[in-house]
């Protein structure tokens, strides 16, 4: 078979680094302008129709974004497809993605540079993305250096665990409430399943899950423990109590694969009914249901943002001093230690090690907050076996 010779290759370079130039003249920043903008300065209307919008839902080449006309007011209702700004996809990024469900964002109407999708919406480009006041984050799985952020701007995070199938991870809930008191955001145990432990569970687990239920009310957490059906719901206070704690507020779901969440969700009338998966063999083992965040009103009242179940959940690394102020009950004790940057873990004279001795605090939260600042702790939340004298 004969060989395709080109002669003139220099001029096909030259060729190809021009328009590789004019791409770029294309997409081009200004000088001082960036993605991230307050939402005080964007110029919203005018000729280009720009709008205030909220992200419902993230996927890797495009997102939905609902329109927000005065802040806090999201209108679910009306969806657009949208996409970064071109311009802003060749500068680096310390996340997976541009945007995160939950982010306040400034869009201009274009059908023209829009992704094709088989979506019947308007289309719309993400100019700006106003500071987040909130986020819950973790280090991508995937993609080491990057962030996952799961969501932005919610007001309480409701850590959802189930009681067996799966088994609650106790040191993966700490996890939540550490990235939730460094947020400022207030965080909501609920355990579900309770049925499945008062079938199911032996006089072990029982009295585990007694144990860390009271250690957590003790602290201050908010705790329920449901069994989260429909065939219950109307006759069990507790659902209508956290109902009310959801009312007015953004609220993000998030724990483990399995645990129940979509069926959470579903007990208060949201706009979106959440896909739930009947399979016994899936119900028992813990499997995804929800591939994707996704921002939904409640007809309840409030909104939430139910995410995909996780398997890893580790997050960027935290020094002792912030780290043990994310840990609310060892903050009476803090200052006391003999050095100021006492990490509480071999130092002399530290008041968090003399007061878990004292039976003041808890082995188990001690040996949590070890666990996350050794990086002891990692998949599903699980807890190594570390030194610690009984």
């Amino acid at each position: 078979m004969a060989k395709w010779h080109l002669k003139d290759t220099d001029r096909l370079e030259k060729i190809g680094k021009i328009r590789k130039k004019s791409r770029k003249k294309t997409h081009a920043i200004e000088p001082g302008e960036t993605f991230g903008k307050p939402s005080t300065d964007w110029n919203v209307g005018g000729e280009s129709g720009a709008f205030a919008a909220r992200v419902v839902e993230v996927h890797k080449r495009y997102a939905f974004v609902s329109t927000e006309t005065e802040l806090g007011k999201i209108d679910t209702r009306d969806v657009w497809l949208a996409e970064v700004a071109r311009k802003y996809l060749v500068s680096e990024r310390s996340e997976r993605n541009f945007v995160a469900v939950g982010d306040y964002v400034l869009c201009t109407p274009d059908r023209e540079h829009v992704v094709k999708t088989k979506a019947d919406l308007p289309k719309c480009v993400i100019q700006h993305l106003a500071p987040r006041r909130s986020k819950i984050a973790r280090l991508d799985p995937h993609t080491p250096g990057l962030e996952h952020v799961l969501a932005t701007n919610m007001d309480q995070l409701l850590i959802v665990a189930s009681y067996l199938s799966p088994k609650v991870k106790w040191g993966l809930i700490d996890r939540y409430l550490v990235l939730a008191e460094c947020e400022g955001i207030t965080p909501i145990i609920v355990l579900n399943k309770s049925d499945l432990l008062q079938e199911e569970g032996s006089a072990e687990d029982i009295a585990e899950a007694e144990a860390m239920v009271n250690l957590y009310k003790s602290i201050g957490y908010t705790v329920f423990s449901v069994q989260a059906n429909a065939t219950t719901a109307n006759r069990d206070p507790t659902i209508k109590d956290i109902g009310e704690h959801l009312q007015g507020k953004i609220t993000l779901l998030s724990g483990h694969s399995g645990v129940g969440k979509s069926s959470l969700v579903n007990l208060f009338r949201p706009e979106i009914e959440q896909v739930v998966e009947e399979d016994d063999n899936i119900f028992y083992k813990g499997r995804h249901t929800t591939s994707f965040a996704s921002f939904i009103r409640l007809g309840s009242g409030g909104y939430v943002i139910d995410t995909p179940g996780i398997r890893s959940f580790t997050f960027e690394e935290k020094g002792p001093i912030e780290l043990s102020h994310c840990f609310v009950e060892f903050r009476p004790y803090l200052g006391q230690c003999k050095y100021r940057e006492c990490r509480h873990l071999d130092e002399p004279d530290c008041a968090i090690r003399a007061a878990v001795e004292a039976g003041e605090l808890t082995k188990w939260r001690y040996k949590s907050y070890l666990g996350i600042l050794l990086g002891a702790t990692g998949r599903e939340g699980r807890i190594r076996d570390l030194p610690l004298e009984e």
